[in-house]
């Protein structure tokens, strides 16, 4: 049947029904631009959420991050693995300790006092026991109840000397000489902070709850500070230590002063540790602090300032490897310098380990500077690959030190070790506050490093600080390093 043939009742009947066809595609058209409108506004969430987690993830995946702060390979959480898989490590490694080391067992004291349980009877029928058929010892060991406050009261008598006139008020070496806190609190409250790493006010809670001290959270912080301010004449002798020292690791990093941006810095040796907040990240603080004639070599990583404050310098290798080896993960062209850096580094470090003489280390060090030399000189045409290049070239003089210096390592891990613990420390706290929260902070971080590095105890360190030592004013509780010399 052809249009000719239909009459005009069809034809409108057909006219209409297509017209009617046609409303419902455009209606379905019209909800399928809706579906697409929706789909790509969830698309475009989905591409936010990823740059922001990729911009989250550079911070643990960059040349800068160490090892044991980057990211597992797997993204699975440990927790989500079947039980059978609890034992496996997500960075590569075994549980426990490894193969051929001698287990370490807890030392357990000798008994203060012997209990001997007994019993007299079966539980169960009632038969009278004779004698025991054996011992099962078990030491336990417990602590005494957290002991109230002992509060004294000290009568200092006052004296008018008949011959000169001088005042003079009597003095007690348990009596401190401001505030109403004794030695152990103000130990206490130091260690709580800056070992323990409690808020004032949980330091305030903590005092209550075991002792039934009431003081405030600021109470806490003034207790502290005076710890701090009683400690600062053993951080200005360890400060003149350190610049004795042959070799010295140093490091930054960033840290909040009332919500503006300062700087943390570490100056480490086998013995000692020193931490200085400054506002400056310049070399004006390597200079401040260890002297501007400071004659020992610096292990430290590339940042301009070191080199602006000395010559003699160790550049750290697991920096310009790890940055190496991310290069050429995204550019061909710097797998080979990748290759024989790490060629270079593990050849050097093996060749060591031959306790080379002094003339056979100076051949060395001109052989593979040569080596480093023809690296660089290399053309490349990708702006990553010739930064890398830059940078190796801009440290030409002070990759291999190590190579010359038997004590010099290689790597500044000491430093970036130090700076664990105030890392962790400052995602607690936030900002430093002022000036006295400065001196606070890099006075009780450099005690305490300092004697767990010498393997003392902090708290009796703390104590016989307090105990012993002069404290310095208020006004002079800042955290300016005087000039050395």
């Amino acid at each position: 049947m052809n249009g000719d043939d239909l009459t005009k009742d069809e034809l409108l009947s057909r006219f209409l029904q297509l017209e009617q066809r046609v409303e419902e595609l455009e209606h379905e058209n019209k909800r399928k631009d809706e579906k697409i409108d929706q789909l790509q506004e969830q698309l475009d969430q989905k591409d936010e959420r990823i740059e922001e987690l990729e911009t989250r993830l550079r911070k643990y995946e960059n040349p800068h991050t160490p090892p044991s702060k980057r990211r597992s390979a797997t993204d699975e959480s440990p927790t989500a693995q079947d039980d059978e898989d609890d034992d496996i490590r997500t960075d590569g490694g075994t549980p426990g300790r490894k193969e051929g080391h001698d287990p370490e067992w807890r030392t357990v004291a000798d008994p203060d006092e012997v209990v001997e349980v007994t019993c007299e009877c079966c539980p169960e029928c009632g038969e009278h026991f004779d004698e025991s058929a054996g011992v099962s010892p078990r030491l336990v060991e417990e602590i005494p109840d957290p002991q109230p406050p002992e509060i004294t009261q000290y009568n200092r008598h006052h004296y008018e000397c008949d011959s000169c006139g001088t005042q003079t008020v009597a003095s007690h070496p348990d009596c401190p000489g401001e505030g109403q806190f004794g030695v152990n609190v103000i130990a206490q409250a130091a260690l709580s902070r800056y070992d323990h790493r409690l808020t004032y006010r949980k330091i305030a809670d903590r005092f209550e709850q075991l002792h039934g001290l009431e003081l405030s959270g600021a109470s806490a912080w003034h207790a502290t500070e005076r710890a701090a301010r009683a400690g600062r004449c053993e951080y200005e002798q360890l400060r003149r230590q350190i610049q004795e020292a042959e070799i010295v690791h140093v490091d930054e990093t960033g840290i909040k002063r009332d919500g503006e941006q300062a700087w943390l810095w570490t100056f480490r040796t086998d013995e000692h540790t020193l931490y200085a907040v400054r506002e400056s990240r310049g070399h004006d603080v390597p200079a401040e602090v260890l002297g501007e004639d400071f004659a020992g070599a610096v292990i430290c990583d590339g940042w301009t300032a070191y080199p602006a404050f000395s010559s003699n310098l160790q550049r750290c290798w697991a920096h310009i490897l790890r940055e190496a080896e991310d290069v050429a993960d995204d550019y061909e062209d710097a797998e080979p310098i990748y290759r024989t850096l790490r060629q270079m580094y593990v050849g050097l470090q093996s060749w060591l380990e031959t306790d080379p003489s002094t003339r056979e280390r100076a051949q060395m060090h001109r052989s593979s500077r040569n080596g480093l030399r023809s690296l660089v000189e290399r053309s490349v045409a990708d702006e990553p690959v010739a930064t890398l290049l830059g940078k190796i070239e801009g440290g030409i003089d002070h990759w291999l030190t190590f190579v010359g210096e038997p004590a010099i390592s290689p790597t500044n891990n000491a430093a970036e070790n130090a700076l664990r613990e105030p890392v962790v420390l400052r995602k607690i706290i936030g900002t430093l506050r002022n000036d006295r929260g400065m001196f606070v902070h890099e006075t009780l971080l450099s005690l305490l490093a300092t004697w767990r590095q010498q393997g003392r105890n902090p708290y009796a360190e703390l104590k016989r600080v307090v105990e012993n030592n002069e404290m310095v004013s208020q006004t002079h509780a800042v955290p300016a390093v005087e000039s050395s010399g």
